[in-house]
């Protein structure tokens, strides 16, 4: 049985995130919080979302795990306001999710959880960390697309650096260290990541206080962030591009 009601730029926000990296998910949904890990089909960028069951106005629930295409739901509540609630129910053996925003009632179809891949995540430990916000971030990704589709993270000296290189430009972002919430790096370091698995994130990170960034030389990129008032917990990893990679 499951019974959970949600504001809808909650919901929004948590199936944008999603939708960054994959086109459906397993939610699991456990007494007192909901566990959502995924992977992109080249397991090159992974999600690791958890949720604490207060950011949701009902949770009535026994412990279970389903699946649908993020679309799916995301659709409907593209219908609503920002303060409309949306109330999603599942009975076990139905396969079926009913959802209720307003004066619209659907059914939907959901997948056999067992189909889905949840991933194994990497125990990270990077040795360069900055922390910025959210809009800061947008405008470095809007910046490096100018200059193509990959973007390089720098840290050297008091800097922090992203730059962009195509044929017609390059272009760079610079930080002063007294520019950002944490400056941190036991060695120089760089490395490159390709901006079509970042650029989604745009849509979800623009009023993030902290956005919590980690790389290393050719490491993985490790963000992390929160959102309504820190009940939902983000971590993204995203695979370096190294050199001799196609």
């Amino acid at each position: 049985m499951l019974n959970v009601t949600a504001r809808l730029d909650l919901m929004s926000k948590i199936l944008d995130t999603l939708k960054a990296v994959v086109e459906d998910a397993k939610f699991d949904f456990k007494e007192n919080s909901l566990h959502i890990r995924v992977v992109d089909h080249s397991h090159v960028a992974m999600i690791q979302m958890d949720i604490d069951s207060a950011a949701f106005d009902t949770w009535e629930l026994d412990e279970t795990s389903i699946a649908f295409e993020i679309d799916v739901v995301r659709n409907l509540v593209s219908l609503g306001t920002p303060e409309e609630m949306l109330n999603l129910k599942a009975d076990e053996g139905t396969g079926m999710l009913n959802a209720k925003l307003g004066n619209v009632e659907g059914e939907l179809r959901t997948i056999d959880p067992s189909t889905i891949t949840v991933p194994a995540l990497p125990p990270l430990d990077p040795k360069c960390k900055v922390h910025l916000s959210g809009n800061d971030f947008i405008r470095i990704l809007k910046a490096a697309a100018l200059g193509g589709d990959m973007m390089t993270l720098a840290i050297s000296g008091d800097h922090f650096t992203v730059s962009a290189s195509g044929t017609n430009s390059n272009i760079q972002v610079n930080f002063h260290k007294d520019d950002l919430q944490l400056f941190e790096y036991d060695n120089p370091a760089h490395s490159q990541y390709s901006l079509g698995y970042l650029q989604p994130l745009n849509k979800v990170i623009g009023r993030v206080e902290t956005l919590e960034i980690g790389f290393g030389e050719n490491y993985p990129l490790a963000i992390n962030f929160a959102f309504h008032d820190g009940a939902v917990e983000v971590k993204y990893f995203l695979a370096p591009r190294v050199e001799g990679d196609i």
